[in-house]
């Protein structure tokens, strides 16, 4: 950056601030998949589209200028424009090294001494109180003298209670910590010795950057406005909601992202049960895994044990991961806990929880152990696990990513719930505890989503799930037309019955030559093509443009998004002919005419 980017770009904030394109909004969560690349390369022709946008007062031209800038990332918990603008705008103010937001005001400090890559002991001099005091690192509190020199041997982190000012390369930390309303900074004043990556990857996968809408409040400041006023909610209001819909519900938890919740209840099994092996789909959610094995584990408490979900036994069978679970649980002794999406992809398989409560059983009358079960039930946002006869004498938590159905994708949100088991609750009770210290609940503006969203969620879910249905039955007819079965999976009618209604589809192209990566990679492409009015690659689902309009089908090849962290080895298992799965999220608010008419443009050049 330029020496003057900071003046520069409080010059053109107020331009900046009434124009902003939609991926700038705050309410948008996930972003078109070829649109982004990286903050550093986002940065650069974020500045160099400063001079332009001092030309423009039109807010049309202003609007297209700031969405030729492209995309930091493609899902906002890892940063959305917002938040990476005002991050530059720290960074040239204070000659930082690289800076983070953060959606919490602990988390700053707390991810230098998280960091998987960190391999020095930590020193904080806080000016004020700690929330807590980390345990394995030396805590000076109420500082009010000078820092110590600087040292090769320790990082220093410095943690005020005031926006920091100066210049960061004179200080002697290593990283200043300071408070933003909802959130806090992070300033690094060399990254050789507090490595980036290991920053980003305890905020995308514990976290999040600091909100759009709290970004965009700090960058009214800057340009001298007033922080625009949200809607606001209260977990109360929000408990209420999720009552009428499971009157079974005791306690609720709400985090500011699904995996600042996941972060809590796991780390609240180990705590509660001690050293636990934590079974989990090795296919499911990319991210969840990397969580687990690469973060978590880290402390020696939780033992990851990831199972594979497509497969099939020597027989040819398909082996479901219910049996894959009690397999492993036959070999096991020891504290165990699962943690289970329902369903599961990339097959949407539904499980059979009575066979899984058989077995579960069967371990705790052989080991004296009770095996917690932790249900994820994101894609299925109606389906009632409390209410079912099988969880009533066993201790169940749901945790669940509410940025997709429940919030129609207007807010990144975690929501975490239990009934009335006694471990279920100690384990929620802690979770609450580590919210705490981490600051990672939600904000009230994400909770008035979160109200809104769940006030409608039973009929919406209804209509989405018949427009899914209608969908998965097009297109099959289509290639069966053509000469072709498709393998696709959908949850069916009997299975919506039971509560699993869901907007996802997910399928196989049959094989066809391509010129592309993937076949799947050309179908997205051409839909993007032929079908602009309809289609988006993005991340994510339970999208809803609002207000009534058309919504738009998001469309994607899995493999391409930075969201989950699968090894080439899983999403290679995944590939059917040497086709990868293709992914639909269908929304309320559906053309399914329109877009099966495109998908038959494609299927006619192909087949």
């Amino acid at each position: 950056m330029t020496p003057d980017f900071a003046a520069r770009l409080t010059q053109a904030l107020p331009r900046i601030l009434r124009a902003l394109p939609d991926d700038w909004d705050h309410r948008a969560t996930t972003y078109d998949l070829f649109r982004f690349d990286s903050d550093t390369a986002f940065g650069a022709r974020f500045e160099a589209a400063l001079g332009d946008i001092a030309g423009l007062d039109e807010p049309r031209q202003l609007r297209e200028r700031l969405a030729a800038v492209g995309l930091p990332f493609d899902y906002a918990r890892l940063g959305q424009p917002l938040s990476t603008v005002l991050e530059m705008y720290v960074q040239s103010r204070t000659n930082a090294a690289r800076v983070f937001s953060f959606a919490s005001v602990t988390k700053p400090w707390l991810s230098v001494i998280e960091s998987p890559k960190r391999t020095l002991p930590v020193r904080i001099y806080a000016r004020g109180a700690l929330r807590f005091s980390p345990k394995g690192v030396e805590v000076h509190e109420r500082w009010g003298g000078e820092l110590p020199a600087r040292s090769p041997d320790v990082l220093t982190v410095l943690v005020t209670e005031e926006p920091f000012t100066g210049d960061v390369q004179a200080s002697a930390a290593d990283a200043i910590c300071y408070p933003v309303p909802n959130g806090g900074m992070l300033l690094i004043r060399d990254a050789s010795r507090i490595d980036p990556y290991g920053i980003q990857l305890i905020r995308k996968r514990t976290l999040s950057a600091l909100l759009a809408a709290d970004a965009r409040a700090e960058l009214e400041r800057i340009a001298g406005l007033a922080p625009t006023a949200l809607p606001e909610a209260t977990p109360a209001e929000c408990d209420a909601a999720l009552q009428r819909l499971f009157p079974q519900i005791r306690e609720s938890l709400y985090y500011c992202t699904g995996l600042a919740a996941e972060a809590a209840v796991f780390t609240a099994v180990g705590d509660v049960l001690g050293p636990v092996t934590l079974f989990y789909a090795q296919n499911g959610y990319g991210g969840t895994g990397q969580l687990i094995a690469d973060l978590l584990s880290r402390a020696g408490v939780l033992q990851p044990r990831p199972l594979e979900v497509i497969g099939r036994d020597a027989a040819g069978r398909p082996v479901t991961l219910v049996e894959r679970v009690l397999a492993s649980l036959a070999a096991h002794e020891g504290a165990a806990c699962l943690f289970l999406e329902t369903p599961t992809n990339p097959e949407l398989q539904v499980h059979d929880f009575p066979a899984l409560m058989a077995g579960l059983r069967a371990y705790q009358a052989r080991t004296g152990k009770q095996v917690p079960v932790i249900v994820d039930t994101t894609l299925a946002p109606l389906y009632p696990i409390f209410a079912k006869d099988f969880a009533q004498d066993w201790p169940f938590i749901l945790v669940k990513s509410g940025s997709k159905y429940f919030t129609k994708g207007k807010t990144t949100l975690g929501v975490v719930a239990c009934a009335d088991h006694p471990v279920a609750r100690q384990i929620v009770a802690r979770a609450r505890e580590l919210g705490q210290g981490a600051d990672s609940f939600a904000r009230p503006a994400q909770l008035a989503e979160l109200r809104a969203g769940l006030e409608d969620l039973r009929p919406r879910m209804a209509t989405i799930s018949a427009n899914t249905i209608r969908l998965a039955n097009g297109l099959r007819s289509a290639l069966r037309a053509r000469g072709h079965e498709v393998t696709l999976y959908a949850i069916s009618e009997a299975q919506v019955a039971e509560g699993l209604a869901s907007g996802m589809l997910s399928f196989y192209l049959p094989p066809a030559p391509t010129t592309h990566a993937d076949l799947v990679d050309e179908f997205v492409a051409y839909l993007l093509e032929h079908a602009p009015k309809l289609v988006k690659s993005r991340v994510s689902y339970g999208q809803s443009v609002g207000d009534g309009r058309p919504d738009y089908f998001y469309v994607i090849n899995p493999e391409e998004s930075t969201q989950g962290a699968l090894s080439a080895e899983v999403k290679n298992a995944q590939k059917h002919d040497n086709v990868q799965i293709c992914r639909i999220s269908v929304p309320e608010h559906a053309d399914v005419d329109g877009l099966l008419a495109a998908m038959d443009g494609f299927f006619a050049l192909k087949y």
